[in-house]
């Protein structure tokens, strides 16, 4: 399971949430599918988290509020499948092939994760411009780290290892 970000965002206004179930029913009506209530849960509980999460708190969190369900982990994947393809969520692979899923709402961008200690942090987007930059002058390749991780040892694990030696 994901530990989400270091850095947790503030939750959704009353009124963001309303316009994003209002932009989730749009998109599903426009692309010919069904605003069940299964798909409704999935999505609020991506607002409630309003962090990068995973399928299984999701799952998690659909069970909590609706125990009389029966929701299961395929349902959600088939739900974040079809919310990422209606451009509502976007997903981040880490490397050993979870998936943790972001309201599209925050923006395209990239992310760094702790290797000691799993956190994620989102990259500034500053930072990711000036390394994209000047990696193209020095080499001419393009970096795309939106939706993409890189991996390190954050601020707190490396002051814990200098600590401790």
């Amino acid at each position: 399971m994901c530990q989400g970000s270091a850095t947790a965002r503030e939750p959704l206004s009353p009124e963001v949430r309303r316009s994003e179930m209002a932009r989730l029913r749009q998109a599903l009506r426009a692309g010919g599918y069904a605003v069940t209530p299964q798909r409704r849960a999935a999505y609020d509980a991506l607002l409630d988290a309003n962090d990068h999460t995973c399928a299984e708190h999701i799952l998690e969190a659909i069970q909590r509020d609706h125990p009389t369900w029966r929701v299961n982990k395929t349902t959600v994947y088939r739900n974040l499948d079809l919310f990422q393809a209606l451009g509502l969520i976007r997903e981040m692979r880490c490397e050993d092939g979870r998936s943790q899923y972001d309201l599209a709402l925050h923006g395209r961008h990239g992310h760094l994760i702790c290797r000691r200690c799993g956190k994620l942090f989102d990259l500034d987007p500053a930072l990711a411009a000036n390394l994209q930059r000047e990696l193209a002058q020095r080499s001419g390749f393009a970096l795309d780290l939106a939706g993409h991780a890189l991996y390190g040892v954050c601020e707190h694990c490396a002051l814990g290892a200098r600590t401790a030696a």
